[in-house]
C-alpha cells in the first residue's frame, strides 16, 4: 500500500512508523521540518515539508499514487479539507479523519468522511477503567467509530432471552458467560441471560455505557 500520512504529530508519526514496519510505502507531509524527528531512524519511508493543503506539495508527496491517505493533524478544519481533497480531486479510495470534537465527528461521517476521534476513544477507555469494564475495542463502520466491550447486565436484566434485549444507548450483539463462552444475539436470541453473564455491547465510542 502505498499511504501519505498527512500531520507528523505523535499519532502520525506513530501511525507512519507502524504502517513502514509493515512493509508499507509511506510519505509523510508536515509544515515543520523538525516535526520529522519523531520518526526516528528505523522510518524508511519519505518526508515533505510544506502546506498540507496546497495542491503542489501534495502532488510532490505523491498523493497521486496513493492508495490510502491518513488526516491526522492537531486541526479538525485542516484535516476534513485534506480529507476532501483527497477523496473529491484525487480520488483516494480509503481516507482517514481524525476529527477531536466528538460532535463533529457525527457530523463529517454524515458526509462519508471515515473519522476517528481520539477525544471519544479516551473517554470511553476511562470510562471502562473506572467502572471495572473491559477495555473496549473500537472500529470504524460507516464512517462512525463504534466500542466493543463487555458489560455487565443492566440490574433487573437477569432472567430476560438475550433477543429482547434492549440498551438506551446501544445494541446487544450478543452475551459473554462466565467461562468465557460467548453467544451472539442472531444465534441464540432465546438464550435466557444469568446474574454472571456480561453483555457484548455496541455503541458510539464516547457515548455513555450500558446502564
Amino acid at each position: 500500500m502505498n499511504l501519505l500520512v498527512a500531520g507528523c504529530g505523535m499519532v502520525g508519526a506513530k501511525l507512519a512508523l507502524r504502517m513502514c514496519r509493515m512493509g508499507h510505502d509511506v510519505s509523510v507531509v508536515d509544515r515543520e521540518e523538525e516535526s520529522f524527528e519523531k520518526l526516528g531512524a528505523a522510518f524508511t519511508g519519505l518526508t515533505f515539508v510544506g502546506n498540507i493543503i496546497d495542491l503542489d506539495v501534495l502532488r510532490r508527496a505523491g498523493i497521486e499514487g496513493c492508495d490510502a491517505v491518513a488526516a491526522v493533524t492537531n486541526s479538525d478544519n485542516v484535516n476534513v479539507m485534506i480529507s476532501q481533497i483527497a477523496r473529491e480531486i484525487f480520488s483516494i479510495p480509503r481516507v482517514l479523519t481524525r476529527v477531536y470534537d466528538p460532535d463533529r465527528e457525527r457530523i463529517f461521517a454524515q458526509f462519508g468522511l471515515h473519522t476517528i476521534c481520539p477525544t471519544a476513544l479516551t473517554v470511553e477507555s476511562a470510562v471502562a477503567v473506572l467502572t471495572g469494564q473491559r477495555a473496549a475495542r473500537y472500529v470504524t463502520m460507516f464512517g462512525q467509530t463504534v466500542a466493543l466491550s463487555a458489560v455487565p447486565l443492566p440490574a433487573g436484566a437477569a432472567g430476560t432471552p438475550l433477543g429482547r434485549m434492549e440498551l438506551p444507548d446501544g445494541m446487544a450483539v450478543g452475551v459473554l458467560h462466565q467461562d468465557g463462552a460467548f453467544e451472539l444475539r442472531c444465534e441464540a436470541p432465546e438464550r435466557v441471560l444469568l446474574e454472571e453473564d456480561r453483555l457484548l455491547a455496541l455503541r458510539r465510542a464516547g457515548e455513555g455505557g450500558v446502564r
